[in-house]
């Protein structure tokens, strides 16, 4: 069943040259400010050479790029809105040899949810259970030939440059989380931002306290090359 999320959505955002139809919304919990929404419109909509104006349409308050708290409300957008489809994540649950040798590297570099905090114990980790925990691709794995294409590859510095491989399933790929956090992240329902701190960003209902909070630095130490 799809999600119907306009029904709880706090912020929605519109083409001022169409400002009955929405283009998009989110529940602002907190975490996210002016400069982040700006960040997050000129991403989703390709924002050409035009400048991006965005005004709330009842205060006529224009965002600007600040760390003040983006206000709850209706926002116009004022620039040329491109029509390049966003790419969709495919939840599945098969698991291929790859995907194998991609779950072991990050089960043992991680050994906890990177945004929970909640960690694997000792004895579980031994008897190689983790139950409760999936390793997830940051970049959609089903999307392997966008990566090719534009040859993301040439940013993952764990793996060989070996004839065939994309290195899509290179740890520098890939993190830790709970499985039904793995789920809504997959939903584009939850997102870590790192040009902000690695801050952790909930587009839904909060329901368990994790916007605002940072990623585990485990998978990003300087002194770990995975």
């Amino acid at each position: 069943m799809s999600i119907n999320g306009s029904r709880w959505r706090n912020v929605s955002f519109h083409d001022a040259a169409n400002p009955e139809e929405a283009l998009g919304g989110f529940v602002q919990n907190g975490s996210i400010t002016e400069a982040n929404f700006l960040d997050i419109l000129g991403i989703m909509l390709v924002v050409g050479e035009s400048p991006l104006r965005v005004q709330e349409r009842i205060s006529s308050c224009v965002v600007s790029r600040t760390d003040v708290p983006l206000t709850t409300g209706v926002y116009d957008i004022y620039c040329e809105v491109h029509d390049e489809l966003w790419m969709r994540r495919a939840i599945s649950h098969n698991i291929t040899g790859r995907d194998r040798a991609f779950r072991h590297r990050i089960s043992n570099r991680d050994r906890k949810c990177l945004i929970s905090g909640l960690v694997n114990p000792e004895s579980n980790i031994q008897s190689l259970d983790w139950s409760g925990y999936e390793a997830a691709h940051i970049f959609p794995l089903e999307h392997e030939s966008h990566w090719v294409q534009f040859n993301y590859s040439r940013w993952m510095t764990d793996m060989h440059d070996a004839a065939g491989s994309s290195k899509i399933n290179s740890s520098q790929n890939g993190l830790l989380l709970q499985s039904d956090l793995h789920n809504v992240f997959d939903l584009y329902l939850l997102s870590v931002n790192p040009d902000d701190g690695y801050k952790v960003v909930v587009f839904t209902t909060d329901r368990l306290g994790l916007d605002g909070r940072i990623l585990d630095p485990v998978c990003r130490s300087p002194t770990n090359p995975h």
